[in-house]
């Protein structure tokens, strides 16, 4: 059983909700057992979508990432790659850049904080900022010597509510079920609603109807009511 008391979490989240989509129930459980949570967000911007007003700001954002912050009592956050510049165009950035600021190049970096566990999202996201980042964390999380660099013990994948649709067209078979509480779920569920920008209508996986769906079926594969799956990418014993 995955020990999460008195650990430190790095979060790598390409954009401001991606942390909450995919890790909202642990993060609210392990800051409940002691342990503290970074976020490295990679990058912020103006986005158009698909959904009410038709688009939302890089500063509307950043007001509802505060929010987020202070629910869950996020140790530290850093964005990596602020603006219009950066925002949903990671794929143009050199990796070396990206690989830098997760290594070593920001405030909650892996060598910054030299985390227990590391969570980043999957190789097969549509999302053109989700896969340079998984690449970027790939190589960040590199094996090394554990005499000249930190090692993270515990690497997992996380699952985002559209997942489903891919660029691989297979479905994520994700081996790590993690449990959640009614607590732990409403938690998450309010987290979300702060992020009330990047929520789209019950009918889309990016709605608070499709988050609880998906965390139902999650729970019917491990004998409970709600879970977030994980993909293990690295678990030392």
């Amino acid at each position: 059983m995955l020990d999460i008391t008195n650990k430190t979490a790095l979060i790598i989240a390409p954009h401001l909700d991606d942390e909450v989509f995919g890790c909202g129930g642990l993060i609210h459980r392990m800051k409940q057992v002691s342990s503290r949570v970074f976020v490295l967000f990679m990058t912020n911007g103006t986005t158009a979508h698909f959904g009410n007003g038709g688009s939302s700001s890089g500063k509307s954002r950043l007001l509802e990432l505060e929010k987020v912050s202070a629910q869950f009592g996020f140790d530290d956050y850093h964005i990596a790659f602020e603006g219009d510049d950066f925002h949903l165009q990671l794929d143009q950035v050199a990796q070396r850049q990206l690989v830098h600021s997760i290594e070593r190049g920001t405030p909650v970096s892996i060598e910054s904080i030299k985390p227990d566990i590391v969570l980043t999202p999957l190789p097969n996201d549509y999302n053109q900022d989700h896969r340079a980042t998984y690449e970027a964390a790939m190589t960040a999380l590199r094996p090394a010597s554990a005499d000249y660099r930190h090692i993270c013990p515990i690497v997992l994948g996380y699952e985002l509510p559209y997942q489903q649709w891919n660029i691989t067209a297979t479905e994520t078979s994700p081996a790590c079920l993690v449990t959640l509480s009614e607590e732990e779920m409403a938690a998450k569920i309010r987290a979300l609603e702060l992020y009330s920008s990047q929520l789209k209508s019950a009918t889309s996986p990016l709605s608070i109807h499709g988050v609880r769906t998906l965390a139902a079926y999650r729970g019917l594969q491990c004998g409970t009511q709600y879970a977030e799956a994980y993909v293990p990418l690295r678990v030392l014993v």
